[in-house]
């Protein structure tokens, strides 16, 4: 209990300085990376809980859909072919991807395959662990790229819109 009370205050703690110091998705990309050290630092083995698995989808649902505009879709109807285009060629390169990094790593492939594939962390970590593939490695490689992802796509996108 004592380490994941260290956990959740390192998380607040994260949340508040990534947001203070302007990181880019400040509350999330602080309190992730913080509460990331925390957890290494303590080994804590924390539970997640299948209440909070639900409601934390439930609420990035809400952020999704309170977010979209569809009718953007009617407006731009030509973007669909090339979005679906653009996520075929995205998944046959995760493919690859995948079989490289089982190959040189001695990951198993399905393993490989979720740790490579193009999603969201809540939705792929899900995934993985229904498929029965091993989540905390693959959960490894999409927390590193979201982090990163996070942080260098809004420094890119003011860079090349200048």
């Amino acid at each position: 209990m004592r380490d994941q009370g260290i956990v959740v205050a390192a998380i607040l703690l994260g949340a508040w300085a990534g947001h203070h110091f302007k990181l880019p998705s400040g509350i999330l990309t602080g309190g992730m990376i913080a509460g990331l050290v925390a957890k290494g630092v303590v080994l804590a083995d924390i539970p997640s809980g299948n209440l909070l698995s639900t409601i934390s989808q439930l609420l990035v649902a809400y952020v999704v859909v309170s977010n979209s505009d569809v009718a953007s879709i009617r407006r731009h109807p030509e973007a669909v072919p090339v979005a679906v285009g653009y996520i075929l060629v995205l998944i046959v390169f995760c493919m690859i991807a995948a079989w490289g990094i089982s190959r040189w790593f001695d990951l198993d492939l399905q393993t490989a395959i979720y740790a490579t594939a193009p999603g969201g962390l809540a939705g792929m970590a899900l995934s993985a662990t229904d498929a029965g593939a091993e989540t905390p490695v693959s959960m490894m490689f999409h927390l590193l790229r979201l982090t990163i992802i996070l942080i260098v796509t809004p420094y890119l996108a003011a860079f090349f819109t200048r």
